[in-house]
């Protein structure tokens, strides 16, 4: 019995399953996350995990990128964080907003740069900012939600500070700063609402919120309304209308495109009057045929031709209107004719005589043309 195969199909066996046992033992099972762009609502609501996280929690939350009050009806206890610059906000909503605020809503923003900010309608019409500039800081919310500077744990709040007014810095009830050297977040009352300002909203925005300092963070400063209202997070704000912005900041193009416009028109439109001279015509006038014809016939036999079919016209014509000339011929009609006409008889008999010359023929083509015009 031959064993060679045997042992071949055991050792490709042994090789396999020493194959196998070197893969288990070196594997290593690993997994791996990767941060991809974001993408849908993601891109450009810098609120969307706040939004969900708080409809998780049965906490009423609209994302928004208006103020219109049709789609944010604020009533008191209401919350507005306001995620785009307050500059945008124009006149009537900074009034709008601010009644609120006094009648019981809780106002969540950023001043960015206070020298801009105090001179905006929404600052105007809330009086919170004093105008100086304070310095850059840095301070960390710790996982128990308090400022603190050696969290390992914890999320930075950083940038330049802001100066309350004497009257808002008196009714602050919860800080991160001093009045001397400006704030990096401050709540302060404002009649039966409140107003709390932050240096940045970052701690609020995007991925900020998978860490548990800044959740802490975030539901301490929404908590003065927290369940008394809806929550409006308004990520951007609508601009202009198109057209209304074009006309206020593009109109310099506007009328640059106006006048080519009307250059290509003035162009291209139909002319009033030639502005050059007629082409000349490519064929010659009806007089210049009968011409060219009548000096070719002459040139064949002298004009006799001519002359012939002229005296044939002015006879037809002078028998049709006077029938008496039909019978007569010679010098009888010659007299006839000169007594219808007026003219010499001579002269009417030279007419019909067949011409010598050029000067004979265009005496006699004179005649006969008298004659066939009298009546």
């Amino acid at each position: 019995m031959n064993r060679k195969p045997l042992y071949t199909a055991l050792l490709v066996l042994g090789v396999l399953l020493l194959l196998v046992g070197a893969f288990f033992a070196t594997f290593e099972h690993k997994d791996v996350t990767e941060t991809v762009a974001a993408k849908g609502e993601a891109r450009y609501n810098r609120f969307l995990a706040l939004e969900l996280t708080l409809q998780r929690l049965n906490v009423s939350a609209t994302a928004l990128a208006t103020l219109d009050p049709q789609k944010m009806p604020l009533h008191p206890g209401d919350t507005l964080v306001l995620g785009d610059d307050a500059a945008r906000v124009d006149a009537d909503g900074a009034t709008r907003i601010a009644t609120w605020v006094r009648g019981g809503g809780h106002l969540l923003m950023s001043p960015g740069s206070t020298v801009t900010a105090v001179h905006t309608p929404l600052f105007e019409a809330l009086q919170l900012l004093d105008p100086r500039q304070a310095d850059y800081a840095c301070s960390t919310i710790g996982a128990a939600g308090a400022a603190g500077d050696d969290d390992a744990n914890g999320v930075a709040l950083c940038g330049r500070r802001f100066l309350l007014s004497s009257a808002a810095a008196a009714a602050v009830d919860a800080a991160i700063g001093d009045p001397q050297d400006g704030y990096l977040f401050a709540r302060t009352r404002m009649g039966r609402g409140s107003v709390s300002l932050l240096v940045n909203l970052n701690t609020l925005s995007r991925n900020a919120l998978k860490q548990t300092s800044a959740q802490r963070f975030g539901w301490r400063l929404l908590a003065p309304n927290m369940g008394r209202g809806e929550i409006y997070l308004v990520y951007a704000l609508d601009g202009i209308s198109f057209l209304r912005m074009l006309l206020r900041d593009g109109w310099p193009a506007l009328l640059a495109l106006t006048l080519l416009l009307a250059g290509w028109m003035a162009m291209r439109s139909a002319r009033l009057g030639p502005l050059m001279p007629a082409p000349a015509m490519h064929r010659r006038a009806l007089l210049e045929h009968v011409q060219a014809a009548g000096e070719f016939l002459y040139r064949r036999d002298g004009g006799r031709s001519l002359h012939q079919l002229a005296c044939h016209t002015v006879l037809a014509r002078q028998r049709r209107r006077d029938p008496a000339c039909a019978m007569l011929n010679g010098d009888a009609l010659y007299t006839r004719l000169a007594e219808r006409s007026g003219i010499d008889a001579a002269q009417i008999a030279q007419a019909f005589q067949s011409p010598a010359n050029a000067q004979a023929f265009r005496a006699c083509i004179i005649t006969l043309a008298r004659l066939r015009s009298r009546p």
